[in-house]
């Protein structure tokens, strides 16, 4: 088979009819709001992914047709959203990306999903960067996919692929008990921080890939040394399950030494320690959080409800 090839008439990412800046990066977390508008709308979507797999009377699935399979989520991850994926830069390893979708759809298999995310950063960076922009045009510039073509282009897709790992078949995989992981990375400007201090609740807005190894953790936290501007961000994550929060990836990934834990989405932690400092060998500024997930129902629910019909 041969790799998509790109559209002529693709839509662009900065494309959005209300106040959207054209330069701005998109990360991981999104910072909560004063009245907890954006843990509320959290908490829902998870809910929503959640009752895709809830079981119903018989009749009322043949009915209604509500029924969520595996073969009609991918559907939808291939067609509203690869579809418009320029794959020429790495044709190979997304053909081997594809492969893992068909299998996944003809086996009625969720975890082939996952070993499509892990094969290579290619299809995972794609897939977080556009979750993490959907999540910004949704809960700060309250876009719809009416009004923002980046969710116009990308919401049906990353929805699909949400749903798919909250899938029953991959409870075996689930985190259990608390432990610590750590996350390294690099940014270029540390402006995509600003108002994250001690005490800041954020909510996870892509799948994290982290390690209970902290050397691992380490080697992605590495500035190049002849990059001044670049800035080490290691971040540690104190993991308590309250919920759906992470899957164990040992025994899917292709690289099981890195011991990597995949956390989930709309997941909300507290930062307990934000620290910044120099890095004496290289010169770079690094920059060190420590974030431990939060409880739904400890959080202060002092501020003003939201109706669930006002979160749609």
């Amino acid at each position: 088979m041969s790799a998509r090839v790109i559209k002529p008439d693709f839509i662009t990412d900065n494309e959005c009819y209300i106040n959207c800046p054209n330069k701005r990066t998109a990360y991981e977390w999104h910072l909560n709001d004063r009245n907890d508008f954006a843990l509320k709308k959290a908490k829902k979507f998870r809910l929503q992914y959640q009752k895709l797999y809830v079981a119903r009377h018989w009749l009322v699935t043949v009915l209604l047709r509500l029924n969520t399979t595996v073969n009609d989520l991918v559907y939808a991850i291939r067609k509203g959203y690869l579809d418009d994926i320029n794959m020429l830069a790495d044709p190979t390893v997304w053909e081997g990306i594809i492969e893992d979708l068909k299998t996944a759809s003809a086996e009625d298999e969720p975890m082939y999903i996952l070993r499509a995310y892990t094969r290579s950063q290619t299809f995972s960076k794609q897939i977080n960067s556009d979750m993490a922009k959907d999540t910004y045009h949704e809960l700060k510039l309250y876009c719809t996919p009416l009004n923002c073509n980046v969710l116009a282009r990308t919401q049906d897709g990353i929805q699909a692929f949400v749903a798919i790992l909250f899938h029953p078949k991959l409870d075996k995989y689930l985190s259990k008990g608390n432990f610590n992981v750590y996350r390294g990375s690099i940014i270029d400007n540390a402006s995509v921080l600003e108002g994250y201090e001690n005490g800041s609740i954020i909510i996870t807005t892509t799948f994290l890939s982290t390690s209970k190894d902290l050397a691992v953790a380490e080697v992605f936290a590495d500035p190049d040394s002849k990059q001044t501007n670049q800035i080490s961000l290691l971040c540690e994550y104190n993991i308590h399950n309250y919920r759906r929060t992470a899957l164990e990836m040992k025994p899917i990934s292709n690289k099981p030494y890195e011991e990597e834990v995949l956390i989930y989405p709309y997941v909300p932690f507290q930062i307990r320690s934000f620290n910044r400092k120099i890095m004496e060998q290289t010169g770079n500024e690094r920059i060190e959080v420590v974030l431990e997930e939060i409880d739904d129902d400890k959080m202060n629910d002092n501020s003003e409800d939201i109706s669930m019909d006002s979160l749609h």
